[in-house]
């Protein structure tokens, strides 16, 4: 069956690379506001927007020099 939430979290995840990442809160929020995706898929969103870097210890920091 179909699921409005699920095709406009994959809808808003292609967009990245093609649109600003300002863009696809903006329309996320919208969703959001519209009552189709909550706090959580927010958090989802951002995350895949805005990975954690990945802590680089002294060691490999000095290979890289």
């Amino acid at each position: 069956m179909f699921n409005i939430r699920d095709f406009i979290l994959k809808t808003l995840k292609g967009m990245k690379g093609n649109y600003p990442d300002f863009q696809i809160r903006e329309y996320a929020l919208n969703w959001y506001g519209k009552g189709k995706l909550t706090e959580e898929d927010l958090a989802e969103l951002e995350m895949f927007l805005c990975p954690p870097e990945e802590e680089i210890s002294e060691e490999e920091e000095c290979l890289d020099m």
